[in-house]
């Protein structure tokens, strides 16, 4: 397993970014099926095993914008495996958390929730929102709500 980042003090913040994870990508061919959530999961193990503060996810999350609920449940399968745990968490959120959160504030600052490893992302072309009734919602906009990734960039008009 790699060791943390030795080189760095407390002032430095360890950012994983990731991009393009497409989960969800070809999971009906039984070879590569599960191909996209082996990287998801070696992503956020990397993370761990690196002693990062935050992931940033830049897009693309999921391959489609409906994504069948067998992606859902796996990708909600894998962040909560590593994202939840009882280890603080050493970054804090200056901006007005209201305004860029949904749920009002950053994950790991909901007192009924034990996150240690946060999770930032914002959706990509693949899978934006898309018109629910008035409103428009993401596969993000769940996982955002069950607590497990903090959509950012969230796009309420369209």
């Amino acid at each position: 397993a790699p060791a943390p980042l030795e080189d760095a003090d407390d002032d430095t913040i360890r950012i994983m970014l990731s991009t393009d994870n497409h989960l969800g990508y070809a999971e009906t061919d039984p070879v590569r099926g599960n191909d996209s959530f082996a990287a998801m999961e070696e992503v956020l193990y990397l993370a761990k095993q690196y002693g990062c503060d935050m992931v940033l996810l830049a897009g693309d999350l999921f391959h489609e914008n409906k994504p069948s609920r067998r992606t859902l449940h796996k990708a909600m399968s894998i962040f909560r495996k590593y994202c939840m745990g009882p280890k603080p968490v050493s970054i804090q959120i200056l901006s007005d958390q209201s305004k860029n959160f949904r749920q009002g504030q950053i994950n790991f600052q909901d007192e009924f929730y034990s996150v240690d490893l946060p999770v930032l992302s914002i959706h990509g072309n693949h899978d934006d929102p898309s018109r629910e009734g008035s409103e428009l919602y993401a596969a993000l906009d769940l996982l955002d709500c069950a607590n497990l990734v903090n959509y950012i960039g969230r796009q309420d008009e369209g």
